[in-house]
């Protein structure tokens, strides 16, 4: 087949991004030293009344690489980090890099079997837990079932508080805290946080010579659809470019450059999640910006709203739930026109509906674009302009980055662009656009870790050399060059011979005022293959005076007969991962 890349999106391509950048080939923890050069008294953190700067933070780093050192971690090791957003999960995912080593984050709601899985699949050495973290999913547990395991470092919340916040906070209970830390439990040896940090004195960093492209720095585990969840390899690069493209993609549409060494960025989502590590992190990182760090998002959004007014939030990421919840809260109208600071943010994980879009956008003044990626591709593949918004869409790739379309059978043939003036609407020639997602660039990781086969599977070269990542979403490029998404390639519904995307009907869904929220999925069923369900949840001003029935009438009569769900469940919640995305694999079950 013919290697040729048609790059369809550059007539509406943003003309001031540039579509080559030079990224310089740095380490993780070189990208952090620089931006200490650049900007050594900014604030770096902002935890619940602490402060860091950039200077104490570097220092920080080097304190606890040096202790990792002489604990007898080596370039190439795996160190696990079990901890929420706080500043030692900063410190210790950048001294594991700034060494060589690797870090394998677990997502904080792990429980033992997933955390023996992880630690196992990677042969972790070493983790740096939270101690009421370990008390619920550790504690008490055969710890001889991670036998690479020797040594756990125990931290608390109170490390990183104001001495005052943390000695009030523990003595009244608001601040939760382990009462017993074990020093050995088997073969595994426990070690305190700040005793670490203190034996990192005086600074002795090893001299490691890291490859930024071909070195690992993070295995990011992916979720887990299909099977045991996969540990992809990221090289440092990966992630460095990565902040470099979105760092480059804002600058040069918005008016953000003086907001360096100087702004805020938001870190609501766990950084245990590649999208807020690449995007809150390091984004936020090699911008200069102080991370105001969420150990979990408030009870009420408008405290969140009121923290990163009164720090000064320039940008951050988030999930169309974060924002749906904050324009439907009451107390966050209070904050209109008052977040004077917060610039932009980015979408994803899930799809945002336009209308939580426009009034997130009234209330706050900042802008919401959309971005499409994956674990495997650090995470940004492509991302709307700032000023050429497109509903439905998830706009261009990035700067270095392409994509194209293959045909979702054998992925042999590239497709065309849709010509189509509806794109949501391609009838009969659906066949001749939609097929698999494909992204190159220098994002795009480097296989997964122990599992050759997957790897081949996903990542191809074609004729010209360039290796292409095999994303399993469908979609298509439109008429005026952006992407849609259509579906997952597992999620895909067949109802008597017609491939039904469930993200359509989901959208399609979404244009009723009273719904919420709504999962669609595909029911077995012996006459039609299967059938079309819709989960869907009601706002609360809405909730007992909208039927199921009333819902079933409107699809019937808006959406095409192939696609209409026949089954309607309204329920009060649907199951979310720990970023908002939406679990079908759940609604089936």
């Amino acid at each position: 087949m013919s290697d040729e890349i048609n790059e369809y999106w550059m007539q509406n391509w943003p003309e001031e991004v540039p579509r080559h950048i030079d990224v310089p080939e740095i380490s993780l923890g070189q990208m952090l030293r620089n931006t200490v050069k650049a900007y050594p008294d900014s604030q770096a953190i902002f935890f619940e009344g602490f402060r860091m700067t950039y200077k104490e933070l570097d220092m920080a780093v080097d304190q606890f690489a040096t202790a990792l050192s002489k604990m007898g971690i080596k370039k190439g090791d795996v160190v696990v980090i079990d901890l929420p957003n706080m500043p030692q999960y900063v410190i210790v995912y950048y001294a594991i890099c700034r060494i060589g080593a690797i870090a394998n984050p677990v997502i904080p709601l792990n429980r033992f079997v997933e955390i023996v899985h992880q630690v196992n699949d990677s042969k972790g050495k070493m983790m740096v837990i939270l101690d009421v973290l370990y008390e619920e999913h550790l504690q008490g547990k055969d710890l001889s079932k991670i036998p690479t395991l020797k040594d756990i470092i125990l931290t608390g919340v109170a490390d990183y508080l104001p001495k005052i916040k943390a000695k009030l906070g523990t003595a009244l209970g608001k601040v939760p805290r382990m009462k017993n830390w074990p020093t050995k439990v088997g073969d595994v040896n426990f070690h305190k946080f700040q005793d670490v940090m203190q034996n990192g004195l005086p600074i002795d960093l090893p001299d490691v010579k890291i490859n930024p492209k071909e070195d690992i720095s993070t295995l990011i585990y992916t979720g887990g659809t299909t099977g045991l969840p996969k540990g992809c390899m990221m090289s440092h690069y990966n992630f460095v470019v990565n902040a470099e493209q979105g760092k480059i993609w804002a600058q040069t549409q918005i008016e953000v450059e003086s907001t360096y060494g100087k702004g805020g960025m938001f870190t609501i989502l766990p950084l245990a999640h590649e999208f807020a590590l690449s995007i809150a992190m390091n984004l936020g990182i090699i911008s200069g910006y102080k991370l105001i760090l969420f150990i979990r998002p408030p009870e009420k959004l408008s405290t969140f709203l009121k923290v990163i007014k009164k720090e000064g939030a320039t940008f951050g990421p988030g999930v169309p739930t974060l924002w749906q919840k904050i324009t439907l809260d009451k107390d966050c109208a209070k904050f209109k026109d008052q977040l004077t600071d917060l610039v932009a943010c980015l979408s994803g994980a899930a799809p945002l509906p336009l209308e939580v879009k426009q009034g997130f956008e009234a209330l706050t003044g900042a802008l919401i674009i959309e971005g499409f990626g994956m674990s495997e591709t650090s995470p940004i593949l492509t991302v709307t302009p700032f000023h050429k918004y497109k509903e439905n869409t998830v706009g261009f790739p990035v700067s270095d980055t392409l994509i194209k379309i293959v045909d979702s059978d054998d992925g042999t043939k590239i497709l065309p662009q849709c010509t189509n003036e509806n794109c949501e609407n391609c009838g009969a020639n659906e066949a001749k656009y939609i097929g698999e997602i494909c992204g190159n660039g220098p994002q795009v990781f480097l296989g997964y870790l122990n599992r050759p086969e997957a790897t081949e599977y996903a990542l191809r070269k074609d004729s010209k050399g360039r290796t292409w990542y095999h994303t399993a979403d469908i979609g298509c490029i439109d008429k005026d060059g952006y992407l849609h998404i259509k579906d997952r390639k597992r999620d895909m519904i067949k109802y008597k011979g017609h491939s039904v995307f469930p993200r359509e009907v989901e959208d399609l869904l979404y244009q009723l005022e009273y719904v919420n929220e709504v999962g669609v999925i595909g029911v077995p069923d012996p006459e039609v293959g299967e059938n079309i369900k819709a989960y869907v949840s009601l706002k609360p001003e809405f909730q007992g005076k909208v039927t199921e029935e009333d819902i079933s009438k409107w699809a019937k009569e808006n959406i095409s007969a192939f696609k209409y769900p026949r089954i309607i469940e309204i329920i009060p919640d649907l199951p979310k991962s720990v970023v908002g995305k939406i679990l079908r694999r759940e609604l089936r079950t």
